[in-house]
């Protein structure tokens, strides 16, 4: 081999070592950031994903909207970051929209079922249910619309 092809080959290793590593390293956050979440420190964990989500990490980006979205642990509950965060993961987990359909629309009706009927750690609040429905109507639910509907009548 000559030396120029054990460089390239030596290149290509590091970089598969450090791709790894770096792997190791944002699952190792994750794991923190879900165990002070589950231990009921969600500030803590808002603290851990942050740089995660900052640069791009879906995972992280709906973690925090969802800490947001319902006040997860001792965090407060904060509707513009919900969003914001909702916003920057986009449909990440989700079906893709229907077009002309807004990818947060189907987080902010995920949210309030979850208020409308309770569970996931979540007290029922028809109030804020409805708060979220409006918002997921307005964004072009047509789920959201339907349940509006209903209910008004």
């Amino acid at each position: 081999m000559t030396r120029q092809l054990v460089r390239i080959m030596l290149g290509i290793i590091a970089l598969g070592f450090i791709g790894c590593a770096a792997f190791v390293l944002r699952n190792y956050t994750l794991d923190r950031a879900v165990i002070r979440l589950k231990n009921g420190d969600g500030a803590s964990a808002v603290q851990i994903l942050k740089p995660l989500a900052y640069i791009g990490d879906k995972i992280p980006e709906c973690l925090l909207g969802n800490i947001y979205a319902y006040g997860a642990g001792n965090q407060r509950k904060s509707d513009a970051d919900a969003i914001y965060w909702f916003r920057r993961c986009g449909s990440f987990g989700l079906p893709e929209p229907e077009k002309g359909v807004d990818p947060l629309a189907s987080y902010e009706l995920d949210v309030a079922k979850t208020y409308a009927s309770g569970g996931q750690g979540v007290k029922a609040d028809p109030v804020e249910s409805l708060k979220w429905l409006t918002l997921a109507a307005r964004d072009g639910s047509k789920e959201a619309t339907a349940i509006l509907a209903k209910s008004r009548q």
